[in-house]
């Protein structure tokens, strides 16, 4: 029986109706309700490159093909590390304005090493790890999470890490919480830096004991090992089709005391950051209202498997592949939690790395050890010799000398030219290409190349006397590969932007990393970091 056109009618308009309530819902909010920085430590931007046939279609490809993504992304200044990294994603600022000049320096007051982070003054909540005493007063600027919650302070704020450098620099000053995982206990915490107890949905998570199941699991390759792109001829010979195991964690853990540092030596810190980064989401309601929350989260897996085992590695494959799939369930969940339209998810590293020296030489590419204790006893005989005997040099650290400035002092006009004729001294070892003096980036304005690099990073209050930089391919301690150079492979990350009004685009200009902050600001429409030097990405406002 045909219907009639009444019938037709009514049918048509609960059609158009449910299409117009639909694409209502569909529609971007004014501002995104929810910021999510996803920050993948030492991803070289040529990694996602590199292993792309083997990338799933849901996790980095999501933002490099439905994205905005910046392809030239880069760092300005010369000790590209975790710490000034990350700050500078927060601050829009270089070293040399937000004071964290890198992991770790010299503190000539209370002559030690200080971390960028360690806080005495900061308790963790439910631990006894005395290493836990974080928190972030010596960032010297403003953060992006900082001027949100200072115009609105409805805003949440949370920064989720496997350590808490990562989740402290990130979420800034005002946070609601850093939270990051516990050797000790295998828990998540925080310190009394921002609240006195933790959360009852945190306590339950760590009531689950994830982390021992991640410790009772082997690490085999995510995929067959024959997939893999560096696995040795012997590995796949080996394994045939089949996984491959790099490590038997319950073997190594065959303790009575649970060892959950040794889920470092694995990708699997990474999954429990994923999964109480999704457990803080719906704990805190972020993204349920119309105010715009923001969660930071670090993923290390990368950086700590990158650096024991080096860039052209299967375990740092496999850490790719596994970060990969955690992107996927993350855009997967917030998608369904909170709506692509109204989320707005950044991507980015705080540094790359260096290829292994074995891998250099095979490759019969520059490389090279510079033997920093070595340089140092013979610049102490130099200026023993030169200026008389006396303790002329105080330490060497991250690439910087450190001179007794009241030994100098006192010595008056004779000494007036000991930093100046060590620096002459230092340039001459083989594998250092430039050596600057603290007077020099203080009294000259350099505004391009590795001399500019060196000035953006330098902070008079923590930066050393002398700073030295190496031959490209060059570094300073016998690890297997870092970072910690103003080169391609340290400063060159990945920068992509996903959902709220983001379009799909590729951006190939040369972008600054301290854009990032400020671009933030401006599509939140809010004041920018108090210290920031970045501009906006125009891109992604047309």
């Amino acid at each position: 029986m045909l219907m009639s056109n009444a019938k037709k009618l009514l049918l048509l308009l609960f059609t158009l109706a449910g299409i117009s309530a639909t694409a209502q819902r569909k529609l971007p909010s004014d501002k995104p309700k929810l910021i999510v920085q996803i920050v993948v430590g030492q991803l070289r931007n040529d990694y996602l490159l590199r292993f792309k046939n083997n990338l799933n279609s849901e996790g980095f490809y999501t933002f490099m093909y439905d994205g905005m993504y910046c392809n030239n992304a880069r760092y300005q200044y010369m000790l590209t590390q975790t710490a000034p990294g990350l700050a500078t994603i927060a601050t829009g600022a270089n070293p040399a304005q937000h004071g964290i000049t890198s992991d770790s320096w010299y503190d000539r007051a209370g002559n030690k090493i200080q971390e960028a982070c360690y806080d005495y003054g900061s308790t963790p909540l439910e631990s006894s790890n005395d290493k836990l005493r974080k928190s972030p007063r010596k960032l010297l600027a403003s953060t992006f999470s900082d001027e949100l919650k200072l115009l609105n302070k409805k805003s949440k704020v949370f920064g989720v890490a496997f350590n808490p450098e990562e989740a402290i620099l990130l979420s800034g000053h005002n946070a609601n919480a850093a939270f990051w995982m516990d050797d000790v206990s295998g828990n998540f915490t925080t310190s009394d830096y921002y609240i006195s107890e933790l959360p009852s949905w945190v306590k339950d998570f760590n009531q689950k004991n994830f982390a021992d199941t991640y410790l009772n699991r082997n690490w085999d390759s995510f995929y067959p090992i024959e997939k893999y792109i560096t696995a040795t001829e012997q590995q796949k010979t080996l394994t045939a089709s089949a996984n491959y195991s790099f490590l038997d964690l319950a073997k190594k853990n065959a303790t009575k005391r649970r060892e959950y540092s040794l889920i470092r030596e694995t990708p699997y810190g990474d999954n429990l950051t994923k999964d109480f980064a999704i457990s803080l989401i719906v704990g805190e309601n972020l993204g349920r209202d119309n105010t715009t929350d923001f969660l930071s989260i670090y993923f290390s897996a990368v950086r700590d498997l990158g650096d024991e085992f080096g860039t052209l590695s299967p375990e740092l494959e496999d850490a790719i592949y596994r970060t990969d799939e955690n992107i996927k369930h993350l855009l997967a969940f917030l998608n369904r939690q909170v709506g692509k339209e109204n989320v707005l998810v950044i991507l980015t590293s705080d540094h790359g790395c260096n290829l292994s020296q074995a891998e250099l030489a095979e490759a019969k590419m520059p490389n090279g050890i510079f033997e920093n204790n070595k340089a140092m006893l013979l610049l102490k005989s130099y200026l023993n010799i030169v200026y008389g005997k006396g303790d002329w040099v105080k330490t060497f650290h991250q690439k910087q000398v450190y001179l007794n400035r009241t030994l100098i002092e006192d010595a008056g006009q004779r000494a007036v030219s000991l930093p100046t004729r060590a620096a002459d001294f230092l340039i001459q070892f083989t594998g250092v290409a430039n050596v600057m003096t603290s007077s020099t980036l203080e009294s000259s304005n350099f505004s391009v190349g590795v001399m500019r690099n060196i000035q953006n990073g330098y902070y008079p209050k923590r930066s050393g006397d002398i700073i030295i930089n190496l031959e490209s391919g060059w570094i300073d301690n016998s690890s297997v590969t870092n970072s910690n150079s103003p080169y391609t492979y340290d400063v060159h990350v990945p920068l992509a932007f996903y959902g709220w009004k983001v379009k799909r685009k590729t951006v190939t200009r040369l972008v600054d990393m301290t854009s990032v902050a400020p671009t933030l600001s401006a599509l939140s429409e809010i004041p920018t970091p108090n210290a920031a030097v970045g501009e906006p990405i125009e891109e992604l406002f047309e």
